[in-house]
């Protein structure tokens, strides 16, 4: 068999986001993704809200917009870039909460007070930010501190919001607000750590904390899917028939002729990408083999429902060969999103 070239991968990132977003202090009707694909959740059906789901959506609305002005206040005292940074994404997460408020037609609470900085409709949130502030203004230690207590709270609620709902839209967003706080817990603890202070957690438990500070930094997209979570590029194994092996056109130009193989799993059928016909013009799989495939899930299948994997290997053991057509590895670190 002939070895498999593979194929030629690059890109760049948006980290944290479903959609393409732009910065400042209006929210965006956001509806693509960079690039030209739709939005995921935008793909996702709209299902009834419950009035605990509507509660949710409203105070993590405004939650989102205590981080990012008390980020924006606590910049201006003490000019660390990690503020006004975050405070960026945290307009990111903004938007995406407004993007689920005008699809379900609710009233945005941060319309309400024009969006002004430190303003908030719901009273409690309007108490904790002067209160934040206050605290953050004592020193850079405590406003250090104030960041990863609001990236604390706000991965507890998101965790209880997400218990709430059942809708795919709204659990596709709070998952990615979720990574996008563990992300800033450990921008905040890291700093906190270099001047010998060890952040101790109010909200989530001690066993989250330390798995949260004790991983790396997380890239890529979160994807809802059946329940599940997963994220773009994350390496997946499946094993199974082969119930076909077939030429299609290709996934993103029409014109490149892929050969796939479709694999019947316990969880259904698998369409697995294997390569395209001129870089192999054969293939010495055929149906009734079983296989186990290692790849990944390119993000615009989603988009476009289709179930299945880009293949990196093929293990093939009725024949006691093993396949490597692409580096899984490195696709993952190289593959990203561009923020346009």
């Amino acid at each position: 068999m002939r070895k498999l070239i593979a194929t030629v991968l690059s890109g760049m990132v948006l980290t944290g986001s479903l959609f393409s977003c732009a910065t400042g202090n209006a929210a965006t009707n956001a509806t693509v993704l960079p690039g030209r694909r739709p939005a995921y959740v935008a793909t996702l059906p709209k299902q009834p809200l419950s009035k605990q789901e509507i509660k949710d959506l409203l105070h993590m609305r405004e939650e989102e917009k205590l981080a990012r002005d008390v980020y924006t206040a606590l910049y201006e005292m003490w000019q660390m870039p990690v503020f006004r940074n975050i405070a960026r994404s945290e307009q990111r997460h903004m938007d995406m909460l407004k993007f689920l408020i005008d699809r379900y037609n609710l009233e945005d609470p941060v319309a309400k007070t024009g969006d002004k900085l430190g303003k908030f409709e719901n009273k409690k949130l309007q108490k904790l930010y002067t209160e934040l502030v206050k605290q953050g203004s004592k020193s850079l230690i405590d406003a250090l501190e104030v960041g990863a207590t609001i990236e604390d709270l706000d991965i507890k609620d998101l965790q209880d919001a997400l218990k709430r709902t059942d809708n795919r839209d709204i659990a596709a967003v709070y998952e990615n607000l979720m990574k996008g706080s563990r992300n800033h817990m450990r921008a905040f603890t890291a700093i906190l750590r270099r001047y010998g202070i060890e952040y101790k957690p109010k909200f989530i438990t001690p066993a989250e904390y330390k798995a949260i500070i004790g991983s790396k930094h997380e890239i890529g997209i979160v994807y809802g899917e059946n329940g599940k979570s997963v994220t773009a590029y994350q390496t997946i194994t499946v094993k199974g028939r082969v119930t076909k092996v077939y030429q299609r056109p290709g996934y993103g130009n029409k014109k490149v002729v892929w050969w796939v193989v479709e694999v019947k799993t316990p969880n259904g059928k698998e369409e697995i990408a294997v390569a395209p016909i001129w870089l192999y013009p054969s293939l010495d799989i055929v149906p009734g083999d079983r296989i186990e495939v290692t790849g990944y899930v390119p993000p615009f299948w989603r988009f476009r429902n289709i179930k299945g994997l880009m293949a990196c290997t093929i293990k093939n053991p009725k024949r006691g060969v093993t396949y490597k057509i692409r580096n899984c590895t490195r696709a993952s670190k190289r593959l990203r999103f561009q923020n346009r």
